[in-house]
């Protein structure tokens, strides 16, 4: 999926926002990041979103970014998880890496087009998606965008790529929230 595509989306298309989560997820990780649509270098991105690389990286991390001690955040993010069924495997990121928050959307965003013809099961899936965004997902894209400080344009890129969709995921999912 290019960067046009992806800015490009059908936000009515829950396929649509499904696949930008999933290549937005993919090109937060080291590897995706190289391989995708950004084709950013391996030292930029380290230089960029590694703070054990370089003390002005911003962390890629949403505790990095929240001044509470981060194990409630934790907490939190895996209720989320595992109440639609996820668990974390061995090895994986940490719950608030961006790239598995991204994910997570992901995956409430296809969970939505499997549930279209079921109006209780969508509510309950949108309302989900409202409540992640607002209190995570939206919350650590705007700390990145507050405090990336990187003089490469494909990371500068990547995270304005995300922060424009997210913003328009954000509009869309606050249709749903509760009055």
């Amino acid at each position: 999926m290019s960067t046009g595509e992806i800015l490009d989306v059908d936000m009515g298309n829950p396929a649509g926002r499904s696949a930008v989560y999933r290549a937005l997820a993919e090109a937060f990780t080291y590897a995706g990041a190289r391989d995708g649509p950004f084709r950013i270098d391996g030292a930029d991105y380290n230089d960029a979103f590694d703070p054990s690389i370089r003390d002005a990286a911003c962390s890629l991390r949403e505790g990095a970014h929240i001044e509470d001690d981060a194990s409630g955040l934790f907490e939190e993010l895996m209720r989320f998880y595992t109440f639609f069924g996820l668990e974390r495997e061995e090895g994986a990121e940490m719950p608030d890496h961006l790239s598995v928050e991204l994910e997570f959307m992901h995956y409430l965003t296809h969970l939505e087009s499997q549930v279209a013809d079921r109006p209780d099961d969508l509510a309950s899936v949108r309302l989900a998606q409202h409540d992640f965004i607002e209190r995570h997902l939206s919350r650590l894209v705007n700390a990145l965008c507050g405090k990336l400080d990187s003089p490469s344009t494909a990371c500068v890129a990547l995270v304005e790529t995300c922060a424009a969709f997210i913003g328009a995921e954000r509009a869309r999912a606050k249709e749903y929230a509760p009055a």
